[in-house]
This record gives C-alpha cells, sequence and structure tokens, in this order.
C-alpha cells in the first residue's frame, strides 16, 4: 500500500474514529492539483497563443541571421558601399523584429519569465546600438577607403612616402572627431551585456555553447573599451610622433626571439632614426657587441646570470634585459647607451622589434632587395622550414669565420631601412596588408615602445603597447610566463610550446594547476666551428622559467625544475622561478614538462576575471583551459588575453 505521511492507509479501528487529513496536507494537495490543472490548461492553449507566433518569430529571426551574413561578406569583401546598405536593412529588419517580440510582453508579468524577456530586448538594444557604431565607423573612414584598401572611390594618388606618410597622419587624426561616439556606444553595450546573469542558462542550447560565446564577447568589449578609451592620447600624438613640429629622434633595438631573453630576445644590434616632417632619415646602425666593447663592464653579474648563465662573470650590455617589464629594460638599455656614446641626441622613443616583423612584411612584399642580398620568407630546409631570411640573416652574422669581424650585425641597420622604403614605397593594394601585419606584430609584442616622456609613456601602457607587467585591480587574478634562453644558441627558432591550465574551486578559494610542454621537433645543428656548420639548435636548451602571478598567492608544487622553487615579490607580483637544463636539458627532437601548482589571492566570485599576459618574441602557444574538471576554452596565445568566469 502507497503511505502518505499524515493520511491513514488502513481501515479505522473499532471503537476508533477516523483521523481527518490535517488542514496543512489538504492546501497542499490543492495548491498541487491546480499546479496541474494550470499546467494542462497551458499546454493545450499553448499551440495558439505561444508555439506558432513563437515559431513566426523564429523565422524571422533566422532571416535576420541571413541578413548579418550579408554584412560580414560585405566587410570581407571590404566593400564599403555594400556594407552600408547591409546595415540599413538589418536596422530596419531589426526594428520590425523588435516590434513582433512584444506580442509577448505579458511575460513580464510572470517573475521566472520576466528576466528572460528582459534579456531579449537588452539583446535587440545592444544589436542595435552595433548597427549605429557601424554607421559611425564607415562614415569616419570613408574619406580615407581607397587608402585603406577598401572598394570606393580614389581619395589620394600618394605617389612618394612622403605623401603617403602625411596621409596617414592626416586619416588617424580624422578619425578623433568620432571617438567619443564610438566609446559611448561600447560602453552603453558594455553595461546592457553585463546586466544579463548568463548563469541562469544552461551552458549548452541546441548544441550552442551560450556562456561561453556570452564569456568570449564581454572579453572582447573589454579589450576594445580599453583600446578606444585609452588609444586617444597616442592617436592625437601622432603628428608629434612623425615630427613634423620638430624632428623627433628614435633608437631601435633588435630582439633575435630566437634566442628568446625576458623582454623578447636577445639584443643583438641597434640603430637609430630621425623623424623630420615625415621624413625617414637613417642614423647610425651597429651590433650590440660593439657597445659592449666600449662599456667595458666591470659590473658583477646579478644573482639570475651567476646562477643559469655559463661562464658570465659581469653585466654586459646584451644581457641586461633580465627583466619581463620592457620599460625596465629600456631604460637601462638608454642609461649605458647615454653612459657609452653621450645624450646627444636625446631619444624621444625606444622601439624594440623582432624578426617575425621582418618576416610578415617581406611575406606582403613577396622579396626584399637590399645591398647584402635579396631575402624571402619562402620555407628554407636548412633551418627545418624555418622563414629563408631567417636563416640568411643569421648566417650572415652568425657563421663561423677565421677572422675578427666587430661588426658583424651591422647590416640589420640597412636592412631595417631598405624594409621601411620598400613598405611605404610599394604598391597601393598592398598597403592595407601591410597595415594589417604591422597592427598583428604590435597586438603579438613583436614590437614594444617606450616613452621617457611620462605621459605619452601612461598612454601607451593603458593600450598594451609597451610590454609592460601590467599593475591590476586586486580583484583580477593575473598569470604570465617568462622564459629566457641562457646560452642554447638559436633553439627558440625551433621549440614550441603547449599549455593545459586547469582551475578548479574549493571553498571560495581559486587553485591553479598549470602544465607547460616544451617540444624541440628539430634534429640538433652541428655546433662543430671548425667544420663551418651554422649552429642554431643546441642539442641541449637550457632555460629559466618564472610565472609573474597575483600577489600573497601561495606554490603548493612545483615539477620540472632541476632547482628548488625560488619565490620572491617583484613588479608588484608574486614570482615563482625555476630552470633547467644542466642535469636535465631540453634535448633535440624531444619533449619536456614543467608544471606548477598554487592557490591564489584573488577569490572565487560570479565575476571572476584573469588576465593572461603574453611574453614579448614567443610564437603562439597552444592553450587549453579546464574549470572545476569540465573544458572551458581552447584558443591560441598569442596576445594578452582576458578572460572572464562565473566561479
Amino acid at each position: 500500500m502507497l503511505v502518505i505521511p499524515g493520511i491513514s492507509s488502513h481501515r479505522s479501528l473499532p471503537n476508533q474514529k477516523p483521523k481527518k487529513t490535517p488542514k496543512i496536507l489538504k492546501k497542499l494537495l490543492i495548491l498541487l492539483l491546480g499546479i496541474v490543472v494550470v499546467s494542462a490548461i497551458t499546454l493545450a492553449s499553448g499551440y495558439t497563443l505561444v508555439y506558432i507566433p513563437a515559431q513566426k518569430l523564429v523565422a524571422k529571426a533566422l532571416d535576420l541571421k541571413g541578413e548579418t551574413q550579408k554584412l560580414k561578406n560585405a566587410i570581407d569583401n571590404k566593400d564599403l558601399k555594400d556594407a552600408k546598405v547591409q546595415i540599413d536593412n538589418l536596422k530596419n529588419k531589426l526594428s520590425i523584429f523588435k516590434k513582433d517580440t512584444q506580442q509577448f510582453s505579458y511575460l513580464t508579468k510572470i517573475p521566472y519569465t520576466k528576466t528572460y524577456f528582459d534579456d531579449s530586448q537588452r539583446l535587440l538594444e545592444i544589436g542595435e546600438i552595433g548597427l549605429n557604431t557601424g554607421e559611425i565607423v564607415i562614415k569616419a573612414i570613408e574619406p580615407y577607403q581607397d587608402f585603406l584598401g577598401l572598394k570606393g572611390s580614389a581619395t589620394n594618388s600618394m605617389k612618394t612616402t612622403e605623401d603617403r606618410i602625411t596621409f596617414l597622419t592626416q586619416s588617424i587624426e580624422g578619425l578623433l572627431p568620432y571617438m567619443d561616439s564610438i566609446e559611448t556606444n561600447i560602453t552603453n553595450i558594455d553595461l546592457k551585456i553585463n546586466e544579463i546573469d548568463i548563469n541562469k542558462y544552461p551552458e549548452t542550447i541546441k548544441d550552442v555553447p551560450v556562456r561561453k560565446y556570452y564569456q568570449q564577447v564581454r572579453e572582447i568589449l573589454s579589450e576594445t573599451k580599453n583600446l578606444i578609451q585609452n588609444g586617444r592620447p597616442i592617436l592625437s600624438k601622432t603628428s608629434w610622433l612623425l615630427g613634423k613640429d620638430n624632428p623627433r629622434n628614435y633608437l631601435v633595438i633588435f630582439q633575435n626571439e630566437g634566442e628568446l631573453r625576458p623582454s623578447g630576445g636577445f639584443w643583438t644590434a641597434y640603430a637609430t632614426i630621425k623623424m623630420d616632417k615625415g621624413k625617414v632619415i637613417p642614423g647610425t646602425a651597429s651590433n650590440i657587441y660593439d657597445l659592449d666593447d666600449k662599456l667595458q663592464s666591470t659590473t658583477p653579474a646579478p644573482r639570475l646570470i651567476k646562477s643559469y648563465h655559463i661562464n658570465v662573470p659581469y653585466l654586459n650590455l646584451r644581457d641586461s634585459n633580465l627583466s619581463p617589464d620592457f620599460p625596465t629594460d629600456a631604460r637601462v638599455f638608454l642609461e649605458k647607451y647615454y653612459q657609452i656614446m653621450g645624450k646627444q641626441p636625446k631619444f624621444d622613443a625606444v622601439f624594440a622589434l623582432d624578426t617575425n616583423l621582418l618576416v610578415d612584411i617581406v611575406k606582403v612584399l613577396g622579396k626584399l632587395d637590399t645591398r647584402v642580398g635579396t631575402f624571402t620568407a619562402e620555407p628554407d630546409k636548412r633551418c627545418d622550414g624555418c622563414p629563408k631570411i631567417i636563416y640568411d640573416l643569421e648566417w650572415i652574422s652568425g657563421r663561423p669565420r677565421n677572422f675578427i669581424e666587430k661588426d658583424r650585425k651591422g647590416f640589420l641597420g640597412p636592412v631595417m631601412q631598405a624594409l621601411l622604403a620598400n613598405a611605404m614605397g610599394s604598391e597601393k593594394s598592398k598597403m592595407p596588408l601591410l597595415a594589417q601585419a604591422f597592427i598583428n606584430n604590435v597586438i603579438e609584442k613583436h614590437i614594444l615602445v617606450f616613452f621617457p616622456d611620462a605621459e605619452i609613456q601612461k598612454s601607451a601602457e593603458l593600450i598594451n603597447i609597451a610590454g609592460q607587467i601590467s599593475n591590476v585591480a586586486s580583484n583580477i587574478d593575473y598569470i604570465h610566463l617568462n622564459d629566457a634562453n641562457f646560452s642554447s644558441a638559436k633553439s627558440n627558432i625551433f621549440i614550441r610550446q603547449k599549455i593545459k591550465h586547469e582551475i578548479n574551486v574549493k571553498n571560495g578559494t581559486v587553485e591553479h594547476k598549470i602544465t607547460v610542454t616544451y617540444t624541440n621537433p628539430s634534429p640538433a645543428s652541428n655546433c662543430n666551428l671548425e667544420k663551418g656548420d651554422l649552429c642554431l639548435n643546441a642539442p641541449k636548451y637550457r632555460n629559466l622559467f618564472r610565472w609573474y602571478v597575483s600577489p600573497n598567492s601561495k606554490l603548493i608544487k612545483m615539477t620540472g625544475s632541476e632547482v628548488e622553487p625560488v619565490i620572491y615579490d617583484e613588479l608588484n607580483k608574486k614570482v615563482f622561478e625555476g630552470f633547467y637544463g644542466n642535469k636535465y636539458p631540453l634535448y633535440a627532437e624531444t619533449s619536456s614538462k614543467t608544471s606548477i601548482q598554487y592557490t591564489s589571492s584573488v577569490p572565487a566570485s560570479q565575476n571572476y576575471t584573469l588576465l593572461l599576459q603574453k611574453q614579448p618574441g614567443t610564437k603562439p602557444i597552444d592553450y587549453e583551459l579546464f574549470v572545476n574538471g569540465q573544458k572551458f576554452q581552447a584558443f591560441v596565445w598569442n596576445s594578452d588575453k582576458t578572460i572572464k568566469l562565473s566561479l
């Protein structure tokens, strides 16, 4: 028999009155019966009152999706005129769609469904604001569509390099009046999307990862908002940077990321450039060893050099970029340069470039003709498929010689000057491709800049073009991996990295476990100098690795280091330092792993934010992120990335 608490399931005994059903239970039974009846009526009427209108709305939504694809195609085809037409079409259809949704406004009177209806209206408003923003952007860039490589009427012949630089300046400065409207729209979108509680929605709906897409949109909005808000001071300085009022003097440092160092690569050479009214005037160019010869350093090597470098008793300028913070390293370089060469001229900025920029521009140009040879970016078998220009430059600078050549890397200055001249003098169709290559290299930190002027430097750091270790709010978690190749030839040309990052929350505490796999798939070079071969891939790779994480974080465990972890505070971060290479090096054609496990000082929250800050000069890294045992995201880590989670 079925027994229901409070109701007797058997007949009453003699001389005993049946017990009455308690009032509270009666009320519960009546309530349950009422819910069943209402549900039945809703299901019966829902087909005509909800389902059919909803189906019609879904059909219109799919139509909107098709119109959105047309807009995307117009943008992909760089057709500004068609993009304007598609935006107009979308605005009209979105307006009609929004009106159609009002037939479901009665849902706002039902507590459970109210928030879902409100979210739908927020999303439609976001769409409207987004289309308005698109119209503003088109209006801003329309006068320069020809220069930008967009389809449309010609705007300027721009036959000379100076003409192009002047026109580029006007283009950038012409965008400034539109920035206020764009910033306001982006801020409104950001506010509205943050009003949506994504946690009340399932992880996926019909195989669409809803929460994942939501978090990605928040990340993109955050980065876009930061770029727009903080980019204006630099954009407004365009004329200043190009020396329209007075000549500007720049120092360029060449970093070889094939021998990875904390700021992005081994400091191999330098050049000076003057910019006068948009005209580039080359100055001196030489290798870093020339400066070290003049410096004759007697400064004892610091701890990092003593501990991990080989037979280097003094601190040379070429080894001075020990900080992962490029502004710190740039100040060191400027101080030593002025000490050696004097303070005339005084530099207005220091740029650091690595060979990735060189390769990307040569890919667009097809080839680069210089006084030291012709370079291409075609794969070269001699370095296991690396770009030919990389092998050629390494051969020119590093081939074994039976004579002393002091200025082995002096050719880099003229090569860069030829690169600039070829790029700015190239045919018009290549200009947008060159611009995109330049922007990508800035975002991926193959180009860094330091301004001695504190106000301009602050702007550069705010838009993240200075290679700084960022100071973040105390409620934002932070991670930066920094590797340094000490005396392992140019092995970083070949080495690849892969990261598995596991985030687990225990009692409100965020625990990170990060495993890095280093793989050197290529055979070792013959490093016998007497044989005359080029030594690029060292048989054994030696690596100093440092994790910069949120202050007050606590290390649980480190693996893959042959030394005990060194823990200290630096640059407002907690540092976990390890090393491998003497006892357990990474051999050519093998892999090795390191890992750290630690608890963060930033607690779990519904709005948990993590900044992953990329090291300059590194190759793209395959990155897998797991949250509480579930795979959350896989991406290529090639630039700084902000991740937002609900923990």
